[in-house]
């Protein structure tokens, strides 16, 4: 079975979501970019809370952090290369690059 990897796309917008929550816009503007299931994003969300976190970084209050891993261990790194790279942006940088992508 072929694996529906995240496109870079999503993960700027799920990114967002983990860093600054869902005021602008929310895992159903994602969804509507390629169909992926609302509960797979709102994981991914957390998977990338859960990252930020670990690595210092601050996110959103109000998402939960999903590591799939026991507790005290850390979480996987996947897309983290992505992720990463969106850290140092302010939350206009990462809203505007948003925007271009779903075109709020």
């Amino acid at each position: 079975m072929k694996r529906n990897l995240y496109t870079k796309d999503e993960i700027i917008l799920c990114s967002y979501l983990a860093r600054f929550g869902k005021l602008e816009f929310d895992e159903n503007d994602i969804h509507k970019l390629k169909s992926r299931s609302i509960s797979s994003i709102k994981m991914k969300v957390q998977n990338i809370a859960s990252m930020l976190d670990e690595e210092g970084f601050k996110t959103d209050n109000n998402t939960s952090k999903l590591t799939g891993k026991p507790s005290g261990q850390k979480g996987r790194r996947t897309n983290w290369d992505i992720v990463s790279n969106l850290t140092n942006l302010n939350k206009e940088q990462h809203l505007t690059l948003c925007h271009e992508i779903i075109r709020i």
